[in-house]
């Protein structure tokens, strides 16, 4: 079967796509936002190497699909998702009254297999991951949610990069229901190096492959360490110690915002702003004349 790339797979919808990561610098999974017509005939999404979520996000209608074996119906509404896996192509056809709005998340094969290797301790074509027109995550649903908020702010890479690994986790062990094998026990010293490197490079991009290895361990396993010792993830811990450089040196008070965003990493002052008031709770202007 010839795989085309996600980033193609527009081209093969009865959809109007309405917003694209890809636009905003993402690189480490593909969300785009659809408009979707009331009523569509039946129609062949070619199949493509990354396991697709797709998440309704407003209207309805009932939908039917087809994968390997006959059709399976489902009524979709705001909230109803569903995935088809790796290397599947899927028939589609759907009637409602009108039109519908959807996510669709694109989550890297190289992502899931190195998940699904890290998790296992084996090759990942040992495993196959299943398709389903409807299912119940609400996990899964307030992670893409999330991640289409972010894109709408102007959130980094790391963002994305960190959901698309834990989304990935989530997949392996809660669908394919894959026991995870044991990590590594210094994980305080093996984190400590890794906020080191985080104040060291705080007006940088850093994505999750450099820290998990400057920890000297896997993404999957990083992620599930850093969550444990520090109680929350990389990208809120890294934007936490941004915005503690910010508010120094706001309080100083000899810097422009612009130039206190570019030192903080953020390229665009606007997403600092935003940043900056979802952590702090009150922008930088108001911080620097309250303070």
């Amino acid at each position: 079967m010839t795989l085309i790339p996600s980033l193609d797979a527009h081209n093969h919808l009865k959809a109007t796509m309405t917003a694209c990561s890809w636009r905003s610098g993402w690189r480490s999974l593909l969300l785009r936002a659809y408009d979707d017509p009331s009523t569509v005939e039946e129609f062949t999404t070619p199949a493509t190497a990354d396991h697709l979520l797709v998440l309704v996000t407003g209207g309805s209608c009932e939908v039917e699909a087809r994968y390997k074996g006959g059709w399976n119906k489902a009524s979709h509404r705001a909230g109803s998702l569903g995935m088809t896996a790796p290397g599947q192509e899927a028939s589609l056809r759907w009637r409602g009254q009108t039109r519908h709005q959807t996510l669709q998340l694109h989550l890297p094969s190289a992502t899931l297999r190195s998940v699904l290797e890290d998790i296992s301790g084996r090759d990942a074509s040992s495993y196959a991951m299943p398709s389903d027109l409807s299912i119940q995550d609400p996990l899964i649903t307030n992670v893409m949610m999330a991640l289409a908020d972010a894109m709408a702010n102007g959130a980094p890479d790391l963002y994305a990069e960190t959901a698309a690994q834990f989304l990935a986790t989530h997949l392996v062990v809660r669908v394919a229901k894959i026991e995870p094998r044991t990590g590594p026990k210094d994980e305080p010293q093996r984190l400590r190096r890794v906020e080191e490197l985080m104040r060291e490079n705080l007006n940088e991009e850093l994505s999750l492959n450099a820290m998990a290895e400057e920890a000297g361990v896997s993404r999957f396993h990083f992620l599930r360490l850093f969550k444990k010792v520090y109680g929350e993830t990389p990208i809120r811990w890294f934007t936490r110690l941004r915005m503690e450089e910010a508010k120094r040196r706001l309080l100083q008070g000899k810097q422009s915002i612009t130039d206190i965003a570019l030192a903080c990493g953020y390229n665009n002052p606007a997403h600092f702003t935003t940043a900056f008031r979802r952590v702090v709770g009150t922008s930088p202007q108001d911080f620097r004349r309250q303070y």
